[in-house]
């Protein structure tokens, strides 16, 4: 915050702050300006926020008193609240500023003033969600019919991921390269990631879960993200309630509350907790009635060792190590796939055409992606490096060159020419379009340079003479620089073609002739994959 004056600094550009600060990415910024757009850029409209206006009652409680208990209105004035606190540490407590500004913890009775009310309560669920194979067969089914248009296919991917792990859907959408053990069928995420509530996790993948990004490899690789939209941007908890609003399974939920059945997770003018927020619970309603037991079922959720051990002491000695997974817990992960698989089939949907399980993984040991989990998602193009001008021409020393082995440079060119035109001639008329312009020989500037190049790399001005009067020729002394430059020349992977091609067809992968990518391991050779 150094670099702003909180006096003047707008809604956006303190929100930007924190968020850069603590990690907490576009959404954090985006969630902190929704209910105030048309100020959000004004210099000042930060601070705007907690002055009391003549009734003294501030802008925050004048947006947020009447509002709804919705998870959007919860996170904003989260947001806001750490906004309000990141000004507040410009201030002196001294300072009249200082006093306008909020606590740190939620709800005290500063903050209700401010705000106008208190935050609204985690959502707890009076929902209960039908476990009945019937009614999942017809869910899991209703959304992977989205699979088949390019726009919603993200979206449908991340929320059948969402339906085989348990994961908080904002970790699902944030989902990045790194966290996923390619060896293990497994995912660690780290605590400072979106979505880990603070908690470093270790999540076994069962086959589906796994199949769905081992598919979504090159797509993480070029946008960071395993679920990505069309407009390049990672798939939302709210792309993902938006989508669920479509499905519809007749009674597939119950609220309690108001004696209601529903039939979809996400139905119109529902104030409840929905959409997205109750796919953790469909997931642990399977789990329940499957036998897994509920500290393990936590665990796979991806709650903390701590929470998911049933003594809480003997789970501060647990800290997760990444990706080490055991096999009771990757058997549990492996039970869900199995439900929905036997589920879906009874619906009339068979998953393995929808979506088949790999035959072969990618994995750090497939050749020529060594070195593809770990390498950076994008790499800053190098600067152009600016040549020097080549004068025209051959140079002084090229033309005394020539003459003292008795080569005339016009000769050369001319003698050059006539052979390139007769190559040319009987050229078919597609191809003579193509290279038409080698009939005219290339500039006398390109074959100066190149003797120039040659006689510096060995010493002889004879083959810098020779070298500059092959550029005249059809295939000259650059052209096989370039090709031999584009043998050796390493590709996203880190390896050169020739390197890739020899340690392919060492490994029996490939024939030269036929295939020239590179193959994974057998998928039940990976030691991971059961249904």
């Amino acid at each position: 915050m150094a670099e702003l004056d909180p006096k003047t600094a707008t809604i956006r550009e303190v929100a930007q702050a924190y968020a850069t600060k603590n990690k907490r990415g576009d959404a954090f910024v985006t969630s902190s300006v929704q209910f105030f757009k048309d100020i959000a850029d004004e210099p000042g409209s930060a601070m705007r926020l907690f002055e009391k206006d003549a009734d003294g009652i501030t802008l925050l409680a004048r947006t947020f008193k009447e509002s709804e208990d919705s998870s959007t209105v919860k996170t904003a004035m989260q947001n806001l609240r750490q906004v309000g606190l990141t000004l507040k540490g410009s201030y002196g407590p001294d300072t009249p500023e200082y006093n306008l500004l909020p606590d740190e913890k939620p709800n005290t009775e500063l903050n209700k003033r401010i705000f106008g009310r208190a935050e609204p309560a985690k959502a707890v669920a009076a929902i209960g969600i039908n476990p009945d194979r019937k009614a999942m067969g017809a869910l899991f089914s209703g959304v992977a019919k989205y699979l088949d248009d390019p726009k919603t296919r993200p979206i449908a991917q991340a929320i059948i991921f969402n339906l085989n792990t348990g994961l908080r859907p904002n970790a699902v959408g944030q989902l990045q390269m790194g966290s996923y053990g390619s060896e293990n069928g497994s995912l660690f995420i780290d605590a400072e990631t979106k979505g880990a509530k603070g908690r470093s996790v270790n999540i076994p993948l069962n086959p589906l879960a796994d199949s769905i990004l081992q598919s979504n490899l090159p797509n993480a690789k070029k946008t960071g993200f395993f679920f990505t939209k069309e407009n390049g941007k990672p798939v939302t908890s709210e792309d993902m309630t938006k989508l669920l609003r479509e499905v519809k399974v007749p009674k597939i939920m119950f609220d309690q509350n108001t004696k209601t059945y529903y039939d979809s997770l996400s139905p119109a003018n529902f104030k409840g907790k929905k959409g997205s927020a109750l796919l953790r619970n469909v997931h642990a309603t399977i789990g329940y009635s499957v036998g897994i037991p509920m500290e393990r079922l936590a665990y796979l959720q991806g709650r903390s060792l701590k929470a998911a051990s049933d003594s809480a002491e003997q789970g501060t000695y647990l800290v997760n190590y990444p990706h080490a997974v055991g096999d009771v817990d990757r058997g549990h992960a492996s039970m869900f796939s199995s439900f929905f698989a036997d589920a879906a089939k009874e619906a009339g949907f068979d998953i393995g055409d929808r979506m088949p399980l790999p035959t072969e993984r990618i994995t750090t040991a497939t050749p020529g992606y060594e070195n593809y989990f770990d390498m950076p998602v994008a790499e800053k193009a190098p600067e152009p490096v600016k040549a020097e001008p080549v004068k025209a021409g051959p140079s002084p020393e090229l033309q005394d060159q020539l003459a003292r082995n008795n080569l005339d440079l016009s000769k050369i060119v001319e003698n050059f020419g006539k052979t390139v035109k007769t190559v040319v001639d009987k050229t078919p008329g597609p191809v003579k379009k193509a290279f038409g312009p080698l009939a005219a020989g290339l500039t006398t500037l390109t074959a100066a340079g190149t003797a120039q190049r040659v006689e510096a790399a060995t010493g002889s001005r004879t083959l810098g003479a020779i070298a500059g009067a092959s550029e005249f020729a059809p295939i000259g002394y650059s052209d096989v620089v370039d090709m031999a430059a584009g043998r050796s020349a390493p590709d996203t992977f880190g390896m050169t073609p020739a390197s890739r091609i020899a340690a392919e067809q060492e490994a029996g992968f490939i024939d030269l002739e036929t295939n020239r990518e590179p193959e994974a391991a057998p998928a039940p050779e990976a030691g991971f994959i059961t249904r």
